[in-house]
């Protein structure tokens, strides 16, 4: 991959979609060009392209690692959440790689605690802890094991939450929390309102990126746990809305 398609790349992770006639002038070449460079990011697996364009390549399920497989970055932001959990709480533990992080950290710990969940893997890494889950119902997503839909709202609106934990596929330290799906929105936005503490799990890359729908408002959390390569104005941004920063 040449430097061209690799931000080609990256551009196109981070709006969601590449036009073939905005990024021929943005990088000053043919649109021949960018037809061919989007066709060797899809042969690379890497996008899926479209009439005019294309779109990052939809994620699909892989199977849970073991806690030791997780990043290294991710164990550091789960062990500081567990720092601020308190073990006799209800947590509301939204699907994405660094809950499912922090729910093999808590069977590790083995605590007498009850977590709600969307996640079929997150409940399958508390299975057979004294950790009492609740796996609530819904439609099954088409691109990892989570449940959403009216159904996962109606069942989430009848339970009173004392933390909300979640994740994001993208952030601005000015606008808030975006993820790629909309139902899951749906769901998060109502999770946030059931939940007397909300507290956001993401590592710093995610900043300065936006997917398809935004979730949550900066002022919407009460706290953000992050690791240190977190950039100084964006740290600002946040704190000027009350916020928290908790970083590893």
């Amino acid at each position: 991959m040449n430097q061209r398609q690799q931000e080609l790349l990256d551009r196109l992770n981070r709006s969601g979609k590449a036009v073939i006639e905005v990024e021929a002038e943005h990088f000053g070449v043919a649109s021949m060009t960018i037809r061919r460079d989007l066709r060797f990011l899809e042969k690379n697996g890497l996008a899926v392209q479209t009439k005019k364009g294309a779109i990052p390549k939809p994620k699909i399920y892989a199977a849970p690692l073991n806690m030791a497989e997780d990043s290294a970055v991710k164990r550091k932001i789960a062990v500081r959440l567990l720092e601020m959990i308190e073990p006799s709480s209800t947590v509301l533990l939204s699907t994405g790689t660094t809950t499912l992080t922090f729910a093999r950290l808590l069977a590790q710990q083995n605590l007498p605690m009850t977590i709600i969940t969307n996640s079929i893997p997150i409940a399958s890494a508390l299975f057979q802890t004294r950790i009492k889950v609740i796996l609530i119902g819904g439609e099954l997503r088409t691109t990892s094991l989570d449940l959403v839909g009216p159904a996962a709202e109606k069942y989430l609106s009848e339970y009173h939450i004392d933390l909300l934990v979640t994740g994001c596929d993208g952030a601005d330290a000015q606008q808030g929390f975006y993820t790629s799906d909309l139902n899951l929105a749906n769901l998060e936005k109502l999770s946030a309102k059931v939940s007397d503490k909300v507290i956001v799990i993401t590592e710093s890359r995610k900043f300065g990126r936006k997917a398809l729908v935004k979730f949550a408002e900066i002022a919407d959390v009460d706290a953000i746990i992050t690791d240190n390569h977190l950039k100084a104005i964006d740290r600002e941004l946040i704190t000027r809305n009350g916020v928290e920063v908790f970083t590893t």
